[in-house]
């Protein structure tokens, strides 16, 4: 089915699912392939269209969109801006650690080993944060995101602020008691 652009915009502004379905399954292959094909991750595709949509509705919050292109190519540049923007932090994050590294006495093993386990213990927490319900994850994200909890209630449809925190700490809650409970995890806590 297609939706006229003023149509995708208010669905996004009232959260209607139907709207936000049609945009997941319209532009989330454009922009798996943008993000994939750049030296990203199925979870790198998976944030940056999060934050896209979470960028789009707190605009419209804020006022309209006026757009000078189609919503499809719109909502094209907004995750591309934002997966160049993740890239060059990737990029001076990987040349601190080569800085640093170069100061360290660490043989090469012994930082690739350390980098390793590093990235073991993030796959081993993401498989948890994914296991979590979907409301979860994108309330966790926000406030990874340092979202406030006004936005926060804002986005995720919640009347109040305190439950807003509520939520998040039950969330939390959750994650910690998956990880803690998760052999695998013990020797990372």
């Amino acid at each position: 089915m297609h939706h006229s652009d003023q149509t995708i915009i208010e669905g996004i502004r009232q959260r209607n699912s139907i709207i936000l379905k049609h945009i997941y399954s319209q532009c989330y292959p454009y922009i798996n392939n943008l993000v994939r094909t750049n030296s990203g991750e199925l979870e790198d595709v998976q944030d940056v269209f999060q934050d896209c949509m979470v960028i789009l509705y707190k605009k419209l919050k804020e006022g309209d969109i006026e757009l000078q292109c189609s919503f499809n190519t719109y909502l094209y540049s907004i995750c591309k801006r934002l997966w160049l923007k993740k890239l060059q932090t990737r990029r001076q994050e990987e040349s601190a650690i080569r800085d640093i590294a170069s100061t360290v006495e660490l043989s090469e093993d012994d930082l690739i080993r350390i980098y390793d386990e590093e990235e073991e213990k993030k796959r081993k927490f993401q498989k948890h944060f994914l296991s979590l319900k979907e409301e979860c994850q994108t309330l966790l994200r926000l406030f990874l995101k340092r979202n406030s909890l006004k936005e926060i209630a804002d986005v995720m449809g919640f009347k109040t602020e305190k439950y807003a925190k509520l939520r998040k700490f039950l969330c939390k809650e959750e994650l910690k008691r998956r990880i803690l409970n998760d052999p695998e995890c013990k020797q990372f806590i």
